[in-house]
């Protein structure tokens, strides 16, 4: 790691992530309603600022739970009442796939979470339990669960991979293959140059990569 490969990541920072550094959440830690949440609505969604998308999804959960976020069942009891659900949360987006709304998704996701035992943050386990639970789910699928780790503070190999991506992107093809502990410690140093948090930093990295992923592809000739 070499001071002009972090002022390398540093311009491309500024280039392709928000200026606006209030754009940039840190994740939910130690609150899996949150997490959940986050995963769910920010798919194929304009994540927000603070008071709009996904956030004020959280935010109007949060008042309406007046604690802390950390306890499943308390999505899980509105598996019969999506439409409630929905009210609380006020956003009547679908999943991909338009299978159910996203409030439905998000109540299935945390019951068939609850059911294999993982109602909080410090359940996951291993994170298998809980994948297959969560791809259970109509409409849910990798990148959730991607997400839904990573707001926890976990790195799955997807999310992973386009963090390796991302710096890889700022260093340009000159530069030898980059690892994904390369480019974990390079993201670290430019998150102090930045002054962002490095959680930050991580997240907005992650949702860069999949607004490229899912991004209409030109048409061959």
């Amino acid at each position: 790691m070499t001071a002009q490969q972090i002022r390398a990541l540093a311009r491309h920072i500024d280039t392709a992530l928000p200026g606006d550094r209030s754009r940039l959440p840190s994740g939910w830690p130690h609150e899996a309603e949150a997490a959940l949440l986050d995963a769910i609505f920010s798919a194929r969604a304009t994540y927000g600022t603070p008071t709009s998308g996904v956030r004020r999804v959280v935010a109007n959960w949060r008042a309406h739970r007046a604690s802390d976020l950390d306890d499943l069942t308390a999505l899980e009891a509105f598996t019969d009442a999506p439409d409630h659900l929905a009210e609380i949360l006020d956003n009547r987006q679908r999943v991909p796939g338009n299978y159910t709304t996203k409030a439905e998704a998000a109540a299935l996701a945390a019951a068939a979470l609850a059911d294999v035992g993982i109602a909080g943050s410090g359940q996951l386990g291993d994170g298998r339990t809980a994948q297959e639970a969560l791809y259970s789910v109509p409409g849910l699928g990798g990148a959730t669960w991607e997400t839904f780790v990573l707001q926890l503070g976990l790195i799955g190999p997807a999310a992973l991979d386009t963090m390796r991506g991302f710096v890889a992107e700022a260093l340009g093809p000159a530069e030898s293959p980059v690892t994904e502990a390369h480019a974990l410690h390079l993201l670290a140093a430019a998150a102090e140059t930045e002054n962002i948090p490095p959680a930050a930093l991580l997240n907005a990295a992650w949702r860069h990569g999949r607004t490229r992923a899912i991004a209409p592809k030109p048409l061959s000739a």
